[in-house]
């Protein structure tokens, strides 16, 4: 069962072979932001901090970091602060439980948006739209095809 869960999350094929969606996504990341180590010197030395905050998958973590120390393009991006001003009202979506995008992302990205409203999701899952909740799939087919977003503090499950 855990193998299945594996090979569904990393889009591995009947015949063997991965869809491009792990590839994809080191591309972002790594695109995104600097590396978070110059080195393995760096990934050895934050192992223990990685080991206390997830003793059974905190130094796989630690060294999975290292992934962007040797992409061979330069980040592009950096941390800042988006506004958005004069925008029509954006909709961002947090799932509570999202193992990939942390809620806090979408209730800091929310606020900082001059017209941002923040849709919460009590739930599992990376992503809450078409996923069973009538109440998400609602606020974002209102917000998508009038361009009315939920009111503020809106919550669903």
């Amino acid at each position: 069962a855990l193998l299945a869960l594996a090979d569904s999350y990393y889009e591995r094929e009947p015949d063997g072979s991965y869809a491009n969606l792990m590839f994809a996504n080191a591309a972002v990341n790594c695109l995104d932001l600097p590396p978070a180590y110059r080195d393995p010197a760096d990934a050895r030395r934050a192992a223990p901090s990685f080991d206390e905050a997830s003793p059974v998958f905190g130094t796989g973590l630690a060294w999975a970091a290292l992934n962007c120390t040797y992409w061979p393009a330069r980040a592009t991006g950096r941390p800042h602060r988006i506004t958005a001003d004069g925008a029509a009202p954006i909709l961002v979506v947090g799932t509570t439980r999202d193992p990939a995008t942390p809620y806090k992302w979408a209730e800091a990205l929310a606020d900082q948006l001059s017209s941002g409203t923040l849709l919460t999701y009590e739930g599992d899952g990376h992503t809450a739209y078409g996923r069973g909740s009538d109440c998400v799939d609602t606020a974002i087919n209102t917000y998508l095809l009038e361009g009315t977003p939920p009111t503020a503090g809106k919550r669903c499950s």
